[in-house]
């Protein structure tokens, strides 16, 4: 019988496929919408679920594009760690815990973390520097995720030196 542990991460595993493919949706439907917004430009007033990007439509047409460029890879790369989420959870064993595989895909979520925290700060400095020079609001990204990247990065190191010790008990034995 499964323990309640077991139970947890298959659930927890389900989810992150469920985000995976809910992320992939959101950015899919977004680059549906921009293609219909370089039609009919009114498209751009609600181009996803109430984003309202008609401000930069109006301003650039070069501007909206690259906006709407970020938020399509914004959500790319969350389904990329929601897909390295998954692996995780699947490469998760309870009775061996530490393991390489479990390092390096820790290693590949904190970098991902990373590289959203750097497509935020980008896209925040583009949206401000508009706001300053063209008078259009800016909408910036939310940026906690460098605080997110550390924290996984640290638990990758914690893992990694788990492992280490994991190797030092074999040899001992």
């Amino acid at each position: 019988m499964a323990s309640k542990t077991e139970k947890l991460l298959k659930l927890m595993r389900f989810l992150a496929w469920l985000a995976f493919i809910g992320l992939l949706i959101k950015a899919g439907a977004i680059i549906m919408s921009f293609g219909v917004s370089i039609q009919n430009p009114e498209a751009s007033k609600d181009l996803y679920k109430g984003m309202d990007l008609s401000r930069y439509a109006d301003a650039s047409f070069l501007h909206y594009t690259v906006i709407v460029f970020y938020y399509i890879l914004l959500y790319l790369l969350q389904a990329y760690i929601a897909l390295f989420m998954a692996k995780l959870l699947s490469a998760i064993n309870i009775e061996k815990l530490f393991t390489t595989a479990v390092v390096e895909i820790l290693q590949k979520i904190s970098i991902t973390i990373f590289v959203v925290w750097i497509l935020a700060m980008v896209h925040n400095l583009h949206v401000i520097l508009l706001d300053k020079y063209a008078e259009i609001d800016a909408e910036p990204f939310a940026s906690e995720y460098i605080f997110l990247a550390g924290i996984v990065y640290v638990l990758a190191e914690l893992f990694k030196r788990g492992v280490e010790m994991q190797k030092e008990n074999e040899l001992t034995v």
